[in-house]
This record gives structure tokens, sequence and C-alpha cells, in this order.
């Protein structure tokens, strides 16, 4: 499912760090004015993907116990 920009709702590519604001690069640029101060979409998707498979390898872990 694809992140809609907070501010104008077309898709979005980019998000600050640990939050669920994401915003598409014209409005990112427009209120951040640097695009390194965010995280793109998909990094952000990656990192949640990463804790949640860490997440499941623990809770099977404990299982096994």
């Amino acid at each position: 499912m694809a992140k809609k920009c907070i501010i104008c709702d077309k898709d979005a590519e980019y998000c600050v760090k640990d939050t669920s604001d994401y915003y598409c690069k014209e409005c990112a640029l427009e209120h951040f004015g640097d695009l390194s101060y965010l995280i793109t979409a998909e990094e952000q998707a990656k990192r949640l993907k990463e804790a949640l498979e860490r997440e499941l390898e623990e809770e099977k872990e404990n299982e096994d116990s």
C-alpha cells in the first residue's frame, strides 16, 4: 500500500525518521529545503520489515524454550 503525502495527498517518497509523516518530493523540499534530513519511504519500509522479522524470530525462540 503506497503512503500518501500528509499535505497534498500525492504518493509519498519521503518521511521523517521514526514517524508516520510522509511527504511527496515537492512538499518535502518546500517544508524542509534539504531532503537529506528525511529518509525515503522505501528505506522506512525496509527498516520496519527488518524489525518485524527480528520480533518474529525472538518470539519463535521464546516458544522453543
